[in-house]
């Protein structure tokens, strides 16, 4: 079994992040995936990145982390970091659907605590609140670029995966030193889906 200290999916939002945490569950890492609670909120927006909540997980994916893998890398020395990838027009056409819900612009907008978190950790990611192609766009390279650098050097601490384009149980295990699951790498989007059809419900509540 491999030997590390945390795990961090730093992939943007919409590119293979729920999958992510399913797999790394899947292999006894217990990730979670872009947690929105009171105290993760409290104590990133005053720059405390020893997070109570990693006392409890193994790790955590999506935006929630996005911007702070420096400070996470240095806090948890020996961690291991999963860029995932999605073709990047792709990537702005499910991006710009996700955005423009009206489900979610009204949780977005909401006055309450949760609806803060998101807006802090949106502008956090991409400096923005609405989908705007251009910036949206810049981001994303900019932060795939921003990450190569950083970690140069550094193959064993970061893993670069795009499941959209068939990427699975072959890279992933290696880097964490685990074994192969039987099970096929999950496809959240697509279980999801299924899952909705056989339970329909009004308050589902996927970020």
């Amino acid at each position: 079994m491999g030997s590390f200290n945390k795990v961090f999916g730093i992939g943007l939002n919409r590119t293979g992040t729920s999958s992510l945490n399913v797999a790394l569950n899947m292999l006894l890492v217990r990730t979670i995936h872009y947690p929105i609670d009171r105290t993760t909120y409290q104590e990133l927006t005053t720059g405390q990145y020893d997070l109570t909540i990693l006392e409890k997980f193994d790790g955590i994916t999506d935006v929630t982390v996005v911007p702070y893998y420096r400070q996470l890398d240095r806090h948890y020395p020996g961690s291991k970091f999963i860029l995932t990838l999605r073709d990047v027009d792709s990537w702005l056409v499910s991006l710009e659907r996700w955005y423009t819900d009206p489900r979610r612009l009204k949780r977005f907008y909401r006055n309450n605590l949760k609806g803060a978190i998101r807006r802090f950790l949106r502008a956090s990611t991409y400096g923005i609140y609405h989908f705007q192609e251009e910036r949206m766009r810049d981001v994303y390279h900019q932060h795939h670029e921003a990450v190569r650098s950083y970690f140069a050097g550094r193959e064993g601490n970061l893993l670069e995966m795009n499941i959209f384009e068939g990427d699975g149980w072959e890279k992933l295990c290696p880097f964490l030193g685990r074994p192969e699951p039987e099970e096929e790498f999950p496809n959240w989007q697509q279980d999801h889906q299924r899952y909705n059809r056989l339970h329909p419900r009004r308050d589902l509540h996927f970020d």
